[in-house]
Parts: structure tokens; sequence; C-alpha cells
């Protein structure tokens, strides 16, 4: 007689429920991690753009050129804050699938265990019963003689 686990359906399903939150998750870090990125050449941009702006401007530049680089970096300004609320968009959704992922990770958890200890009661009661078959044994050979 061998070892069966009575829940170990529940425990495959747990663990494929558990890979399944895995997988949001590493999804859900690469979107923050692309939307993140996006924000900092953006925000680089923004930032090289000003800094041409202004030596152009020490130089000597004309008015619709101002113009024209005021626009572009107001341009960058509102496509940055788009992508600011889209982090931060972004940043919730992986911290909820985070949170989900120790959920699933903690449920495992205790049917693993409880497939362990249900293992050493079964290799407990195993252990007993060749006792008693030993015991038992003896016994005959003691009452033979």
């Amino acid at each position: 007689m061998s070892f069966q686990f009575t829940l170990q359906k529940v425990l495959e399903m747990k663990d494929y429920e558990k890979s399944d939150a895995e997988l949001a998750y590493t999804d859900s870090v690469k979107k923050f991690e692309e939307i993140a990125t996006n924000l900092y050449e953006l925000m680089k941009r923004k930032e090289v753009l000003a800094e041409e702006n202004n030596k152009k401007l020490q130089t000597g530049l004309a008015i619709s050129m101002i113009q024209w680089n005021e626009q572009t970096i107001e341009f960058i300004q509102k496509e940055i804050e788009e992508l600011q609320m889209m982090t931060q968009k972004a940043r919730i959704k992986m911290n909820e699938k985070e949170n989900y992922l120790h959920f699933k990770a903690v449920d495992l958890k205790k049917y693993e265990k409880m497939k362990e200890i249900k293992l050493q009661e079964y290799l407990e009661n195993e252990k007993q019963e060749e006792q008693r078959f030993l015991d038992e044994i003896s016994v005959q050979q003691f009452v033979r003689r």
C-alpha cells in the first residue's frame, strides 16, 4: 500500500493557481518597467530640449523657433503627465498582482504542509503495523518452541 494524499487534486489546482499568479505578476512587472522606462526617456528628452533651448536663447533665436520649442516642451510635458498616470496605475496593478501571488503561495504552502503531515502519519502507521507484524511473528516463533 502506497501513500496517497486525499487532497492531491486540490494541491495540484493550488499549484496551478500559484503558477498562473506568478505569470500575471511577471507580466505586470514587465508592463510597469516598460511604462516607467518610457517615462524616464521622455523626461530625459524634455530636459535635453530645455537645455538646448536655453543655450539657443543665449546666442539669439527667432521668435518662431522659441515658440516652436516651447510648444514641443509643452507637448512632451503633457505626454509625461499621461505616462505618470499610466505608471501609477501599472504600479498599483503590479502591487495587486504581488499581493495575490503572495496569497496563492501561502495557500499552496498550507496544502503542502497538510500533505507532509499526512505523509508523516502514514509512515508512522506503517512503522507501527510493521512492528505489530514482527511482534506477532516473534510470538508465534516462541509458541512453536
